[in-house]
């Protein structure tokens, strides 16, 4: 059952993105299109084509914003609208169990925005930017080499490092998604009345939550600096401390992740005041 959730909710966030999709893959394609024209040593048209590319590269970087927004504007009104509003009366009558329903939410929400970041690398490598500013596929393999042999001289695996920041960069995503639906859960479970803004509420909660998460990653990572006890000008040191921070992070980001699950798991078994 928690399969075909995901491919409802899919399905029916796909009709809402693609068109974004759509339109950054054009201006990408068109940006590529007007990069090779002004490479032609002469023509009337040089000088044109450079200020299309410009533009076009600009919208590309504006539609790589809007997409972001859009994604994030819909996995929340989604969430909100099927399981706190009118829609959560049917959703909370499935067959189906809360926890089911909820992360049938985190995890269509974490492939729309790791599909985000896909189709914005792709748009950005179609237009040929990264090409024009000197940077190629060689390029990037030279400079991975190079820093894995360079963190091999202060004792740090480089490909380690990478998988770390990697490892990071999707806890940190799913741990954000968390917190928003963790908010969205108590904005619609505290009884102010009937009378009360529960969007407001949720807001409330969200920066309650995130002032108080960042207060609590801010303390661990000083006491860890204090507990190493090690020299900022010596490098290696330094370099060694980045690797533990990066794996604290994780676990960190982790930990919270798992607590604002439990938050909304627990008050969605109970009894949510639906709109």
């Amino acid at each position: 059952m928690l399969g075909k959730l995901i491919k409802y909710d899919l399905k029916s966030g796909s009709r809402i993105i693609t068109s974004a999709y759509a339109f950054i893959v054009l201006c990408a394609l068109f940006a590529r299109i007007m990069l090779i024209i002004s490479d032609i040593p002469y023509g009337t048209f040089k000088g044109i084509s450079r200020m299309l590319f410009a533009a076009s590269a600009f919208m590309l970087i504006l539609s790589a914003i809007s997409i972001c927004v859009i994604t994030l504007v819909m996995v929340v009104l989604r969430y909100r609208n099927n399981l706190l509003r009118d829609e959560g009366y049917l959703m909370h009558t499935l067959p189906v169990s809360p926890v089911k329903l909820y992360y049938s939410k985190i995890i269509t929400a974490m492939l729309f925005f790791i599909t985000d970041a896909a189709v914005i690398i792709f748009s950005i490598i179609l237009s040929g930017l990264p090409k024009l500013s000197g940077i190629g596929w060689a390029e990037i393999k030279t400079a991975m080499a190079t820093f894995h042999y360079g963190t091999l001289k202060y004792g740090v695996n480089g490909n380690f490092y990478i998988a770390c920041v990697i490892i990071l960069f999707m806890v940190a995503l799913y741990s954000s998604i968390s917190q928003l639906f963790a908010s969205l859960n108590i904005g619609y479970s505290l009884p102010f009345g009937k009378g009360a803004n529960k969007d407001l509420i949720s807001i409330i909660a969200y920066i309650a939550t995130y002032i108080i998460s960042q207060i609590i990653i801010v303390i661990l990572f000083i006491t860890t600096a204090l507990l190493s006890d090690f020299n900022f000008a010596d490098e290696k040191a330094v370099v060694g401390y980045t690797s533990v921070i990066l794996c604290l992070a994780i676990v960190i980001m982790a930990v919270l992740a798992i607590i604002y699950n439990i938050v909304s798991v627990k008050l969605m078994q109970k009894k949510l005041n639906l709109e």
